[in-house]
């Protein structure tokens, strides 16, 4: 079976607004999709050095192969921006998980959400540049191109969808679709290589699944009005 992860930020204490919903709506996911769940963090346990790569940025605390790098998939939901995935705390690092300090894939991540604004914001396709080099194995980043609501049932419209064999980015897309306005747009990055085929993923156990694409050839981003 698939291996589950997930962290969540309400709280901001001051970094940014205080949001609601996403500890419902990470839970909603963790504990609705089918699979082995091996760790939440929420609030001041949830850390940007859970998902970035050992050795990398300043200061390099990144703790990855311990926590996103070592699930099938990975959920986060918070305040994000181009910049990165956005956390309530800098206790163990500086607060944001940023694109040049994430590598995924090269131990185990195949898919990793980011429901928070703008982390896949196409910026002039300079989305390719700004997060290409994260793909180390990673099958598709889902997220959005613009800012998005505190849903707090997102998570688990997804896992449903995926519990019921749809496709790994159409799943997404349909939970988007369900829980936003279509002033929102939902986005995915997928990388593909030499013998793989992403753009076919399902959830373990429920269809087909690509072959890693540790050294990925191509990258495809898609979005589109929820």
């Amino acid at each position: 079976m698939g291996t589950i992860g997930i962290e969540w930020a309400n709280k901001y204490h001051g970094r940014a607004s205080d949001l609601k919903n996403n500890d419902d709506n990470a839970r909603g996911f963790y504990n609705t999709l089918s699979g082995v769940r091996r760790f939440e963090y929420g609030d001041d346990l949830a850390w940007d050095r859970d998902f970035e790569e050992s050795g990398v940025g300043a200061p390099a605390a990144g703790t990855d192969q311990i926590y996103a790098d070592d699930v099938d998939i990975v959920f986060f939901s918070g305040h994000g921006s181009r910049n990165g995935a956005f956390f309530g705390v800098t206790s163990y690092d500086d607060g944001e998980a940023k694109p040049s300090e994430l590598k995924l894939g090269n131990r185990d991540c195949e898919w990793i959400v980011f429901d928070a604004c703008l982390v896949l914001e196409r910026d002039n396709l300079n989305v390719f540049s700004r997060l290409g080099a994260v793909f180390a194995g990673l099958h598709i980043m889902l997220g959005f191109d613009t800012t998005c609501g505190d849903s707090g049932d997102r998570g688990k419209k997804f896992a449903e969808r995926l519990n019921s064999g749809w496709s790994v980015r159409d799943a997404w897309i349909r939970a988007c679709v369900e829980t936003e306005g279509s002033d929102t747009n939902w986005a995915y990055l997928r990388a593909d290589a030499a013998g793989t085929d992403t753009f076919n993923d399902h959830w373990h156990g429920k269809g087909f699944v690509s072959a890693d694409p540790v050294n990925p050839t191509a990258r495809f981003y898609l979005r589109g009005a929820c």
